[in-house]
């Protein structure tokens, strides 16, 4: 990752006297920070705040194999951390990923109606509706990442070959 990108895209359009100011730094320290120098150190060489978040986000994500820091993040700014997942429909038709899609969509709706037939869903229940909501989404953009791969057109591309 090319953190003084990130640096130099996150202040596009800010006041950076500003900004250094609410994070209590100099203009100059800041600035220093996007280019990647100090007075001492070469230009490019110098480890910026980005880089060293990325660094103890990369070796906790190596030891524990969770992204905590990033979830946490995410859930701090009202968002949610979703992996991009790999491509599962390699061997399968777009057919068969959208049943499945249909199936997990269907397993969520049962959750929920489940949950509320007492007409109140308890905290252990929306942990239920969750688990099931979080494996359709991996489906389902498992599916898009196929589509927007072109994985579905070459499956076409071959069959309209094969039978001709």
């Amino acid at each position: 990752m090319n953190t003084r990108n990130v640096l130099k895209d996150a202040l596009r359009g800010c006041d950076r006297e500003e900004v250094a100011r609410m994070v209590g730094m100099s203009l100059g320290s800041l600035n220093n920070q996007v280019a990647g120098e100090l007075p001492y150190f070469p230009k490019g060489k110098t480890q910026n705040f980005l880089e060293r978040v990325y660094n103890f986000i990369d070796i906790t994500y190596a030891t524990t194999g969770r992204m905590i820091v990033l979830e946490k993040m995410a859930e701090e700014f009202g968002y949610m951390l979703i992996a991009n997942p790999t491509i599962i429909a390699a061997d399968s038709p777009a057919i068969t990923r959208i049943a499945a899609i249909l199936k997990e969509f269907s397993a969520v709706i049962d959750e929920i109606g489940n949950a509320n037939a007492d007409g109140k869903i308890e905290l252990h229940e929306a942990e239920k509706i969750r688990a099931k909501w979080e494996i359709m989404k991996r489906i389902t953009e498992e599916f898009v990442l196929a589509c927007e791969t072109g994985k579905f057109v070459q499956d076409l591309e071959h069959d309209h070959d094969s039978n001709h």
